[in-house]
């Protein structure tokens, strides 16, 4: 791909970039890898251990979310039992996967590195998503900066502020150390904060890290792209709030500072890092648990499965 990815940038977005939620257009369906017969023929050759499948509740303040597993179904089967049931097919990490998605990632992080000054990025990682009509995605939060681009249907993006009460500290501390998936504590009154978009076709968002955020599809297939990266100022973040879990959670220690710049911020790097290394959270790090299939001759496209650990 020759032209820009980015198809309306304007100076004023380098100073928004990581400062606000920004709104941008994209050229990805100009790729082609996007289409439903590309993914299709990539879904049959996915490894299990790089995607999940999920079905979900209909109350954000009461989520479901269930995990399931594809057996030998045909890609164009998987992405038309989505279109007519409700689940929600990650693709993760699709740039270990194929060589063509990392070369269109590496080219979509370069373009926001020459726009923004001093934006210098590494861990990216891209995802697809395929998501059925009028499924959502509940209350929750991811640890690294991210985007969510619309390559097909049309879904709402509710955002809310990345401060309390909107994001539980105590919360947020258990997800960054993997004890619980990215859901933290939600109720209805925040929506009045919310800032909600509606993404077509061709449209991207990116918000600031740790925004806690939900999805709503319309009542159409959605399919998607979300990319994910560090930069130096991610990964303090990362090693301050996971350093607050240990200290609080297993020592006890209360009012503990997220501050990436205070003289605690390096023994809390230091420590974050020895209990990694030592993999000592390991007896505690959340795993899924598979307990459906697809099954498109099924009326919601589901079938139970005796429950099961998610195989790494």
């Amino acid at each position: 791909m020759n032209t820009e990815i980015i198809a309306d940038w304007k100076r004023e977005y380098a100073d928004q970039y990581g400062k606000t939620n920004l709104l941008l257009h994209h050229r990805l369906r100009e790729t082609g890898l996007f289409t439903k017969a590309a993914l299709a023929e990539l879904i049959e050759r996915y490894p299990t251990e790089h995607y999940s499948l999920n079905t979900m509740g209909d109350d954000p303040a009461n989520p479901v979310w269930r995990e399931g597993v594809i057996e030998d179904v045909p890609g164009a089967t998987v992405i038309d039992a989505i279109e007519n049931g409700r689940m929600w097919l990650n693709l993760r990490r699709v740039m270990d996967v194929d060589e063509r998605y990392a070369k269109l990632l590496g080219k979509m992080f370069a373009e926001f590195e020459e726009r923004v000054p001093g934006l210098s990025t590494y861990k990216q990682t891209m995802g697809i998503l395929i998501s059925s009509p009028k499924s959502q995605v509940f209350y929750h939060i991811d640890i690294p900066g991210q985007s969510l681009w619309q390559l097909e249907g049309r879904k709402k993006v509710y955002v809310y502020p990345n401060t309390e009460p909107y994001l539980d500290q105590k919360a947020f501390e258990i997800v960054v150390m993997g004890e619980t998936e990215e859901e933290v504590p939600y109720h209805p009154s925040f929506e009045a904060g919310a800032d909600v978009r509606v993404l077509e076709p061709g449209q991207m968002m990116h918000w600031p890290l740790n925004c806690p955020h939900r999805v709503v599809n319309e009542d159409c297939l959605n399919i998607s792209v979300t990319t994910e990266h560090y930069t130096t100022q991610i990964a303090k973040s990362y090693a301050v709030n996971y350093a607050n879990g240990v200290l609080r959670n297993r020592f006890g220690v209360k009012h503990l500072s997220q501050s990436t710049s205070s003289a605690s911020f390096y023994p809390k790097a230091a420590l974050t890092m020895a209990w990694r290394k030592l993999n000592l959270q390991k007896a505690r790090r959340f795993i899924p648990t598979v307990d459906f299939t697809l099954d498109p001759a099924s009326p919601t496209r589901m079938a139970d499965i005796p429950a099961m650990q998610k195989q790494a």
